[in-house]
C-alpha cells in the first residue's frame, strides 16, 4: 500500500470517489480546452475507469482538495497501465504534479505493472520535457479522426459466406474473445478480462448495444464494431476482425454500416481513434476520415 502524504500546505489529501467524477471530468477539460480547443474527456468514460472491476480508488488514486474541499488536483492509475494527472487552473505546478506521478508510479510498481503510460498533446512541449526528465521516452502516436456529416460512407461487398449484422447480447463473449485477439497483436498492454470489458462496454449510462455490429462467417462471429453516441458523434470505440479473414473488405463494410446505422438515427457525425502499432491509418484516410487531434504516447518502464 503507497501512503501519501497527509498534507501539501493547506491541501487535504485522499482518494477519488465516483462522486467526484464531475469536478475531475472539469480538471480534463480544462487541458483539453487548452491543447486541443475542446472537450475530449467523456463523462461516460471517466466513469468507467472509475468504476472498472480492476479499478480501486482507495489505492489507485489521489486528490488534492482546499480547506472548502474544492478538487484542484487529481491522479488515478488504471488497469491498463494509463496514468493520469490533471489539474485546476493555477494548480499546475510541479510539485503537485510530482506528487501525483509519483504516487501512481509507486502503485503500478505495487501491481507489479512492467511500464506506465501517459498521453499528451503533440503540442505540449512542456509536458514532454517534464515526461522525458522522469525518464519517459516516445512509443507511439494516436490520432483522432472524424467522418464529417457531408462524407459519403463506402461499404464493401463481402465475399460468399460473410455478413454484418446488428449485435446482440449472445454475441458478447465472441465479440470480446476476437477484440482481445486482435488488439493483443500489437497492444502491449495486460489483456482487458471479459468482466473488464463488459463493464467498459455494456454499464455505461448512454450506451445501446443494438447499434453495435457484429461480423459473421458461415454463422461464426468473426469481427465486430462497438459505438457510443457522445454529443452529436458516433464514436467507434473497438473495431476488430480476426486475423484469418482480413483483406476481404470485413472491416470497411463493419465500419460503414456502423455508422450508416449512426446516421438513420440521427447521429451525423463519427469518429474513431487509431495509432501507428495497428497500422490502420491509410484505410480510414481512404474512407474519407481525417484526422483531427494528435497525441504522443510517452511510456516508463518499470
Amino acid at each position: 500500500m503507497v501512503t501519501p502524504v497527509s498534507e501539501v500546505d493547506d491541501l487535504t489529501v485522499g482518494p477519488l470517489t465516483v462522486a467526484d467524477a464531475p469536478a475531475l471530468l472539469a480538471l480534463f477539460h480544462i487541458y483539453d480546452r487548452r491543447f486541443f480547443g475542446e472537450d475530449l474527456m467523456d463523462s461516460d468514460d471517466l466513469l468507467s475507469d472509475l468504476q472498472s472491476p480492476d479499478f480501486d480508488a482507495a489505492n489507485d488514486s489521489l486528490a488534492f482538495r482546499t480547506p472548502a474541499e474544492e478538487l484542484v488536483a487529481a491522479g488515478f492509475l488504471t488497469g491498463r497501465n494509463r496514468i493520469e494527472a490533471q489539474f485546476a487552473e493555477g494548480w499546475q505546478d510541479s510539485v503537485l504534479r510530482s506528487r501525483l506521478v509519483d504516487f501512481a508510479e509507486a502503485r503500478a510498481r505495487e501491481r507489479r505493472m512492467d511500464f506506465v503510460e501517459q498521453f499528451l498533446a503533440a503540442d505540449d512541449d512542456a509536458g514532454a520535457q517534464w515526461l522525458a526528465g522522469r525518464g519517459y521516452r516516445p512509443h507511439h502516436t494516436a490520432w483522432i479522426l472524424t467522418l464529417g456529416r457531408q462524407t459519403p460512407i463506402a461499404g464493401r461487398t463481402l465475399p460468399p459466406g460473410y455478413a454484418v449484422r446488428p449485435f446482440s447480447m449472445t454475441d458478447a463473449e465472441a465479440l470480446h474473445r476476437v477484440i482481445v485477439a486482435a488488439f493483443g497483436e500489437w497492444d502491449d498492454g495486460p489483456a482487458q478480462s471479459f468482466a473488464v470489458w463488459r463493464a467498459a462496454t455494456f454499464d455505461r449510462a448512454t450506451v445501446d448495444p443494438s447499434a453495435f455490429r457484429v461480423a459473421t462467417y458461415q454463422g461464426q462471429v468473426i469481427g465486430g464494431c462497438t459505438v457510443f453516441d457522445s454529443a452529436g458523434e458516433a464514436w467507434v470505440s473497438h473495431l476488430a476482425v480476426d486475423q484469418a479473414h482480413r483483406r476481404r473488405g470485413v472491416a470497411q463494410q463493419l465500419l460503414a454500416d456502423t455508422y450508416a446505422a449512426a446516421r438513420a438515427r440521427g447521429i451525423p457525425d463519427a469518429g474513431l481513434s487509431t495509432d501507428t502499432r495497428t497500422g490502420a491509418l491509410d484505410l480510414y484516410l481512404r474512407l474519407g476520415m481525417r484526422v483531427k487531434f494528435t497525441l504522443d504516447n510517452w511510456q516508463l518502464a518499470l
